[in-house]
């Protein structure tokens, strides 16, 4: 009989590791050029207006704006961290898998959201799977663990408490 559980950890990790790679290439490249635009616009904000009006004021305010809606933050100076490195695609791409959905990042890129589309249609399957096979796992240990329970010489209050834990445990 062959052991699914290692091919199955394997390929999750190979899943979201395309996951993070693809999402990284498609969309760091966007977000550094926004990132550029941005830093042009403030520069050329600062050198050109010492004195704030109506009109300037609303301009940069809508490249704020924009920035933000592509995931620059647009606080601080040039060393900001990227949303978009390894790890931080590898945590959406994760978040995508486990249909978590947590937090405030998303692709901006027409690539990067048709791509994120696919990437999601086959999170179900796998997820099942997956969780299928953890759930074996831990079924053939609770199995192990009842027959250790049921040896002769065990003393029954020890194997009661250990079996309690266990389940809370889990």
């Amino acid at each position: 009989q062959i052991s699914w559980t290692p091919l199955l950890v394997l390929g999750y990790l190979f899943y979201l590791l395309l996951g993070a790679t693809v999402f990284h290439l498609l969309e760091k490249q966007a977000e550094r050029h926004f990132w550029d635009q941005f830093q042009m616009e403030k520069l050329k904000f600062l050198q050109n207006y010492t004195c704030l009006d109506r009109q300037p004021l609303e301009q940069f305010v809508q490249v704020l704006m924009e920035a933000w809606e592509k995931g620059v933050n647009p606080e601080g100076n040039s060393t900001n961290p990227s949303n978009w490195n390894f790890s931080s695609s590898f945590y959406f791409a994760g978040a995508v898998v486990t249909t978590m959905g947590y937090g405030n990042l998303s692709p901006s890129t027409v690539a990067g959201q048709i791509f994120c589309v696919f990437y999601a249609l086959f999170r179900v399957p796998l997820n099942l799977a997956f969780l299928n096979q953890l759930g074996k796992g831990l079924n053939a240990h609770l199995i192990t663990l009842e027959r250790w329970v049921q040896k002769p010489g065990c003393a029954q209050v020890q194997c009661q408490s250990i079996i309690y834990f266990y389940y809370i445990e889990t």
